[in-house]
């Protein structure tokens, strides 16, 4: 019978242990149709970023609409002004202007006014633009600066400007209705232009949020669906340089270890009702024994003690074996192994020699095939377990007079171990099942003289978990 095994150097990586979950309870409110204390009505963030974007361009376009509108009024104004100045210092001073004479006709531009009040109390007016009342003399300011004045009726505005010349005082001004016309219009231009920049502002605004939001929406429904139990769900892979994109790194790496988690927890619980499973199955034939006995010597049908209570000591040993066995099993299938580098040429001398010690009148030899050092990574302790089943497995079921050998090899990167024997073989029905839990290909061992039949199992769980396959074969 033959037995061979690979094991190949790789790593294995171990799944964090689940952190517990905390939970809060809610305090319900005393009447139901309450809402609860401490809830506030949230705002959509692409509401917000839409509003807030809005505002700040809103606000933007006033404040230039203001700088425009204030630039406007100054250089209309300022035009005005040079006009009153230099009327003031040059036609105002004009007497023929003041004089009302049949003989000739004073001419006054059209959109001024000219007031001259002379020391000894009389003043003279002039008027070119008739359709409009006259500024309120009251409110003229005279500080030798132009200053926009109300009429006596209050419908229009002049600028005003005030001087002194020889004996008398001149006050001229300019009705300005133009000027406002033009920037009345200015004002509503601006209006209807902010309104429309605002409007292609928000549908842009809108758009492009929710372009850009669309995969934290994918995000958002990619959560509910895991917590409805879909853990399969991941969200969508985009760049990490963007704030979704790191968001979803972060999601998707969370999801693989909460997967893990869970998959571990499932496999745990696997285990150990399998566990309890077997060891219930297992433990009814030696405690049935056990109580037979005690029930025989009880009832008086035999009055050996001495017998008595060595059976119950065999079988609580066959007991104590089985226990050990599973929780062996129970532990190689939860994979948490220290590794390390392991010589298994180094190892395997180390258990041949051992088991020479054990077995002084059996023979055991070891063939090293390989010509590079058969180097792996893994436990070396599991791994010297592996090889101590095997070689006493061949030495108890290949018959008394059977040679155990065990060869090792090197294959690219895996090596090659083979632990063979020259006695009794395995017949074909019973290699598939070799590897079993409690799988017995003797028929004579009984679980009161025979083993566990773990131990192959047991080499198979700590093979599979250093990334090694195992296999028998039997000529």
């Amino acid at each position: 019978m033959t037995q061979e095994l690979q094991e190949a150097p790789q790593e294995s990586q171990q799944p964090r242990e689940p952190q517990p979950e905390s939970s809060q309870s809610k305090k319900k409110s005393k009447k139901g149709g309450r809402a609860q204390r401490g809830q506030r009505m949230g705002i959509p963030l692409r509401v917000a970023l839409l509003f807030v974007t809005v505002i700040v361009a809103g606000v933007g376009l006033l404040a230039s609409a203001v700088a425009i509108q204030q630039a406007m009024y100054e250089v209309a104004f300022s035009r005005v002004d040079e006009d009153l100045e230099w009327g003031l210092k040059g036609w105002a001073r004009n007497e023929q202007l003041y004089q009302y004479d049949d003989r000739y006709v004073s001419v006054l531009p059209s959109d001024f006014f000219v007031y001259r009040l002379y020391k000894e109390g009389e003043y003279r007016v002039q008027n070119g633009y008739k359709e409009v009342s006259l500024p309120a003399m009251r409110e003229i300011q005279f500080d030798g600066k132009a200053h926009t004045v109300k009429s006596q009726d209050g419908q229009t505005d002049w600028r005003v400007l005030a001087g002194t010349y020889e004996d008398s005082i001149i006050v001229i001004g300019k009705q300005v209705r133009n000027e406002q016309i033009l920037l009345n219009k200015l004002v509503a231009g601006q209006i209807r232009i902010g309104i429309a920049v605002l409007f292609l502002i928000g549908v842009l605004g809108y758009f492009v949020i929710r372009r850009t939001l669309g995969p934290l929406r994918k995000v958002e429904e990619t959560a509910k669906a895991i917590a409805n139990g879909d853990l399969d769900r991941r969200a969508p892979v985009l760049p990490e340089n963007t704030e979704v994109g790191a968001l979803s790194h972060s999601m998707n790496v969370m999801l693989e270890q909460l997967q893990a988690s869970i998959v571990e927890l499932q496999s745990k619980e696997t285990q150990m009702r399998r566990f309890l499973g077997d060891a219930s199955h297992e433990l009814r034939t030696p405690l049935t024994s056990v109580k037979g006995y005690a029930e025989l010597y009880r009832s008086g049908a035999t009055t050996d003690a001495t017998m008595v209570m060595k059976k119950i000591e065999e079988e609580a040993a066959r007991m104590s074996l089985l226990v050990e066995d599973l929780l062996s099993l129970t532990r190689s299938e939860e994979a948490r192994f220290d590794e390390a580098p392991v010589d298994m040429l180094a190892l395997g001398l180390s258990v041949v020699g051992s088991l020479r010690a054990a077995y002084p009148e059996r023979s055991i030899e070891v063939d090293a095939k390989a010509t590079d050092m058969p180097m792996v990574m893994g436990d070396t302790a599991r791994l010297h377990q592996v090889l101590t089943n095997l070689i006493v497995n061949s030495l108890k079921h290949g018959g008394e007079e059977a040679k155990a050998r065990l060869s090792i090899d090197t294959d690219d990167n895996h090596v090659i171990l083979e632990v063979s024997d020259d006695g009794v073989g395995v017949q074909e029905a019973d290699l598939p099942h070799i590897f079993e839990r409690f799988y017995r290909a003797d028929t004579s061992r009984t679980r009161a003289t025979g083993g566990s039949g773990l131990g192959l199992a047991i080499v198979k769980t700590i093979v599979e978990a250093h990334q090694g396959a195992i296999s028998v074969e039997s000529t």
